[in-house]
């Protein structure tokens, strides 16, 4: 009987389920199910999973699934740890969970992985560590529980695509997957068949709806319509555009673009501070998720990135024969990550990243692990008896059994001492960083704010106050460790007209520049009643180059955007 998996991708606009089985090594897919979400009742978990079970119904789709996550209630982060025993390197790992735990004061559900390509700087290994709030694995398991299915286990949305990559059999050269969903995006740097960097960023597709929004006043669905019918990004030279209105759509969307833009080079930035890959040089960039379906954005990307950009289908390399209808291209470029998700569950070959529930935990290790121990310690029972046996008319054999036990008790009372010494190396290292952190990346943060301020701050806002304190926030991309931020608070000046505007472009203008590697976190308290406008922006530069060549050119990079 051939063996089947499911992946299921509860998006923001849609879920989408891949359902297949494992032929001689090739995978074929049985069922791709596609149910829309109307935005209205998108946050409806009880509406989502009727849909949901309406469709399978229909589609008789049966059986566990893996689950795809996204979005800001899941971590991907990274670790340098010398390189030990399995057993140890669980043993770290367990530890960091539960102080990030403590740290974050939710539950938190967690796995890991060593990242399979080495460091150009350190002998150290990677690991991968992703981590997920409790809260968003019971929201997908009651979506789940409401469409009459159930989770055989949660994986990130970043690690599928790398694993749908990989099963579509590509290996050479670097390659940086991308799935622009409509609020997040997904993306894997991946070199010669090895997975580098994995992450999730806030943003996606609703990025250029509310472009449009805010350049033409118009409705969401409007926006939807433009998009679709009138909009072509491509650079000004490359485009075919016919009409005013269609060149009026593409400059609205430049800024839109520019943040997609900005994401590509801020996560090859970051993968190479993160996994110590110093000679990280994309040789191509594939995309897929609803994001990439906007027209001349492959072409936008291409002639900014200076290398091929293209969509990325994995469903060319697998056998769909068996669905009907055939997969038109919307799907087949939308659904690339319950396809990857499916495989993931379905050969072992493939990346493993898998978070569980306590209960779903707790129900895998007794059925992988506590049962076989069960029937082992049986074995072992039997075992002592007859040696017990034996050992009454052999002293000999006694004897040197102790000897063994002995040995074997010294072993492991060294390697206790090895492991309880690494952590206390641990210990010291973090402290070091951070004293590192509070004189390099605080000082520097301060020097670029002045810079970013003296930049782009508009003539009608002032600055009343600039702080610098250490704060962990999951919209800044920091969670565990307290990292430094600069706060920045402001007034507008009275009497000024459309200061909340004014404050977004300024906000957008932040977010662009290479001095800023992350979105800030901004917030704005209108006036009126005579009250002033008042306005905050929070900025981490923790990721941003500490200086010599890396940073003279995103500096420059910025300076050429603007």
């Amino acid at each position: 009987m051939a063996r089947g998996a499911i992946g299921i991708d509860i998006g923001t606009d849609a879920v989408r389920l891949v359902a297949g089985v494992d032929r001689k090594g090739a995978f074929q897919v049985r069922q791709l199910v596609v149910v829309p979400l109307p935005r209205e009742r998108r946050e409806d978990l009880d509406h989502v999973g009727l849909l949901l079970r309406e469709a399978l119904a229909a589609a008789n789709v049966k059986g566990a699934v893996d689950c795809g996550l996204t979005g800001r209630d899941v971590v991907i982060r990274y670790s340098q740890v010398p390189p030990v025993p399995d057993w140890q390197l669980r043993q770290l790992m367990e530890f960091e969970i539960k102080e990030m735990t403590g740290q974050s004061g939710e539950e938190l559900a967690a796995d890991f992985n060593l990242v399979p390509v080495a460091s150009d700087v350190s002998s150290d290994d990677t690991v991968l560590l992703a981590l997920a709030k409790r809260g968003v694995l019971d929201a997908h398991a009651a979506v789940l529980g409401a469409a009459g299915l159930k989770a055989r286990s949660f994986r990130p949305n970043a690690i599928a695509l790398y694993n749908a990559y990989r099963k579509a059999g590509n290996a050479e050269g670097t390659a940086l997957l991308m799935n622009i969903g409509a609020r997040n995006t997904d993306m894997a740097v991946v070199q010669n068949g090895d997975l580098v960097f994995a992450r999730n960023l806030s943003g996606g597709g609703d990025l250029f709806d509310e472009a449009l929004i805010a350049s033409f006043n118009v409705s969401a669905h409007k926006a939807r319509r433009l998009k679709e019918e009138l909009a072509d990004v491509s650079p000004f030279d490359q485009a075919t555009r016919r009409s005013p209105q269609e060149e009026k759509v593409a400059r609205a969307l430049s800024g839109a673009t520019g943040q997609i833009f900005s994401m590509v080079q801020s996560s090859v930035t970051f993968a190479r501070s993160q996994t110590g890959v110093r000679e990280l040089a994309l040789d191509r960039v594939l995309l897929c998720g609803g994001g990439a379906l906007l027209k001349g954005l492959d072409r936008y990307l291409s002639s900014n990135l200076g290398v091929p950009v293209e969509r990325f289908d994995p469903f060319g390399q697998v056998d769909t024969s068996g669905v009907d209808p055939q997969l038109d291209e919307k799907s087949r470029t939308t659904a690339v990550v319950a396809l990857g998700l499916a495989v993931s569950a379905l050969y072992p070959d493939l990346y493993s990243i898998e978070i569980l529930p306590p209960a779903l935990k707790k129900a895998r290790t007794f059925k992988e692990k506590t049962a076989f121990a069960i029937a082992a310690g049986v074995l072992a029972v039997l075992f002592v008896a007859h040696d017990a046996y034996r050992s009454a008319t052999d002293e000999a054999a006694a004897a040197r059994d102790e000897t063994r036990f002995r040995r074997e008790l010294e072993t492991r009372q060294g390697r206790r001492r090895d492991y309880e010494k690494a952590v206390a190396e641990r210990a010291e290292y973090a402290r070091r960083v951070e004293l590192l952190e509070e004189r390099v990346v605080g000082g520097t943060g301060l020097e670029r704010t002045l810079a970013l301020l003296q930049r782009y701050l508009p003539e009608d806002f002032y600055v009343t106050s600039i702080a610098h304190k250490r704060t962990t926030d999951l919209d800044l991309g920091i969670v565990g460790e307290a990292k430094p931020v600069v706060e920045v608070r402001g007034e507008g000046r009275e009497g000024a007209e459309a200061l909340e505007q004014l404050f977004n472009r300024f906000a957008q203008d932040l977010d662009r520049d290479a001095l800023l590697p992350r979105t800030p976190k901004t917030a704005i308290f209108p006036g009126g009643a005579n009250k002033p406008f008042q306005w905050t922006i929070t900025m981490n530069f923790s990721e941003a180059p500490a200086g010599g060549e890396e940073a003279g050119e995103d500096e420059a990079g910025g300076e050429e955007r603007k």
